[in-house]
Formats: structure tokens, sequence, C-alpha cells
């Protein structure tokens, strides 16, 4: 396919420019998408801004994509054009045991798109066939650019090791933290239980499903665990969605009971400050990282969505035209507005 295309590149922390380049062709094993809808994530936010640990300008950003089949490359079987696909947005050895295994997330090579790699800012793109996953015409392709994020939580989710008489926390009811609370009713917990400072966000926590709600801006977790569970031994899973400073992970390592499971979602911040974690080997917690994704997650979330177990209804508050990709920062990093998950049309 010959033509240009619209790109925006992150040039230096804080500048983004859009220019016009040419409509990449395909290589061996690679598949042309049309980009139609990319999400914005909370690190996007640190990569725009220069925070990012790994990510490093110029760089295309956008991990959380959707969009159709334009091209096959030689030697791709099983695909069509014109299919509606989400993307894993994994650039990998292809090699090693993790990639014979489809766990890309432990590829000693792994680059995420977006942000050690170039990413979905772009009208077009040739990806590797093993990160596309078609989609059911069930899914919407705005749902199809939320899998990605619903699969971080889901594969956290799955860290947690659920079982059907478990009573859950999570604390941190944005995406990441909603999604998780979905995934761990469809991983067959009895109970979970959100908490977070921002009424709206429980609010939307609630309508989608949530069996009960802390907002700790007026009370404390300890508080709402009583409420809601009679005590905070009763909670066996803890998942922190909100990582920092660790703020939230040292209140977790006070309240769980003895051999509770916890596991970290969000990512902590350099110079964190966990005073109680020596409580963590005293108490014999069981203490889980996660990290990203593998396809089967993909595939399993692909069904949930398709069979509306895991819904999305309110979550996307605003949608930007790609070329309008400097406003979404501005909105961003204001602060004036309410905002929950951004959506960027690349693509009509």
């Amino acid at each position: 396919m010959l033509g240009k295309m619209m790109r925006v590149t992150l040039v230096e922390p804080g500048k983004l420019e859009i220019d016009c380049t040419e409509i990449p062709k395909p290589e061996k094993d690679e598949i042309l998408i049309k980009i139609m809808r990319v999400g914005i994530c909370g690190s996007d936010q640190a990569i725009y801004s220069g925070k990012h640990p790994y990510a490093k300008s110029p760089l295309v950003m956008g991990h959380e994509f959707a969009g159709i089949i334009e091209e096959l490359g030689d030697d791709v079987a099983g695909f069509a054009p014109g299919t509606r696909v989400t993307v894993i947005p994994h650039v990998v050895c292809g090699n090693c045991k993790a990639c014979r295994t489809e766990t890309y997330n432990f590829c000693e090579e792994l680059r995420c798109m977006g942000a050690e790699a170039d990413g979905a800012f772009v009208q077009y793109k040739s990806i590797s066939k093993n990160m596309i996953m078609p989609i059911p015409d069930t899914i919407s392709i705005d749902d199809a650019a939320l899998i990605e994020p619903a699969c971080v939580a889901y594969h956290g989710a799955k860290r947690g090791e659920i079982n059907d008489d478990d009573k859950v926390l999570i604390v941190g009811a944005g995406p990441i933290g909603i999604f998780c609370m979905q995934s761990c009713k469809v991983l067959g917990a009895k109970k979970v239980y959100i908490a977070d400072i921002d009424s709206w966000r429980l609010k939307l926590a609630e309508r989608l499903g949530a069996d009960g709600i802390i907002d700790v801006s007026k009370e404390s977790l300890e508080t709402g665990l009583i409420r809601l569970a009679g005590s905070s031994k009763e909670i066996d899973v803890f998942f922190d969605c909100v990582g920092g400073k660790g703020n939230v992970f040292d209140q977790i390592l006070q309240l769980a009971r003895r051999g509770t499971r916890v596991v970290m979602v969000g990512v902590l911040q350099n110079e964190y400050d966990i005073p109680h974690l020596p409580d963590f080997v005293q108490h014999e917690l069981r203490l889980s990282g996660t990290t990203m994704y593998v396809p089967r997650d993909y595939r399993e979330m692909i069904q949930f969505m398709s069979e509306g177990k895991i819904k999305t209804d309110g979550m996307i508050t605003h949608y930007f035209k790609l070329k309008e990709i400097k406003k979404v920062f501005e909105l961003i990093q204001r602060k004036e507005e309410r905002f929950f998950k951004i959506m960027v049309i690349v693509n009509e």
C-alpha cells in the first residue's frame, strides 16, 4: 500500500510534533494495521513529561490500540484484510524460551510499543502476526482498544490465585483497578470490595459490579472493611492498584491477616516509604508482582468482553481526533476537568 499517513512524535518531553510519513509495507510475517482507536494510559502522561524510566524521545507513543487489517506480509496465513483486531504491544526476540511458550512478558529483549519502541499515534503500523488478535462483532472497536488495560488487570488478578470463597479488596478505582475488580469476580471471588478517594470513580465501580465501596476521603480503610466485611482480617486477597510511594501497600501490611495474599499491580516509585515491610516476613504474607500479560490473557479477555462478563460502560469520558492529540495532554495537565478514560480516534 503506497501513500502518506499522519504521525505524532514526542520529540522531547512536553513537545509533540505532527507530520506526514510513508505508510509502511509489511515485511515477512507482519501485518499492516489501519489504526482506529488508541486509549490514553496513565503511563502516557509519564512518558510525555519525561518521567518514565524506560521511554526515551523521539518516540511515537500509544500502546492501547485496535484497528483493521489492511495488508498481509509474505508468509502470513489465517488472517484476512478487513478483519477488526486488537494488538499485544510487544516487540520480542521470537527465539527464546519465553517467546516459544508465548510468555512474551518474560522475554529478555522485550520492548513495549509506545514506550521502548514506536507505538500507535500513527495511522498505519506494521506489526508481527503473533501480536494480532481478531475480535468478534460483539466487541466494539472502542472496547477493543481497552482490551490491553483490561488484560493488565486480569493478569494481575490471576496472580492473586482467587478461590470461590475469597473476599477481595482492590485499592485504587482507576481503569486498572475497576478492570481488576471485574476480573476477580469473573475468576470466582465471593465478594470484591474497592476503595478510592474519588466518589465518582467509586460510583462507576459500583455500577460495574463492585460488592462494596470504601471512600477513603470519608473513612479509613480499616473502618470501611469493618463496615463491609466485619474486619480487615476477613479479606483473603489485597490488590494495590496505586503503587506510588508505597502508602497503600504499607496500610495493607498493617491490616492484612497473617498468611494473606497481596498483589502489587500499581508501580512503586523510587524512594518508596514502607515502614511496615518487615511484617511481610513476620506475618508470612504472600506478595506477588505482576507485569503486563500474555496472549492467553488476551484470548480469555476477548471472550469475557464478548459475553458481557467484563464491561466498559461509562469508562470512556472523552474522545479526541489524532490531530487534536496536544489537547489531550493539556486536558490531563490542567486537572480542571474530570476524565476517566480518553480515547483517540485515529481513523474514522
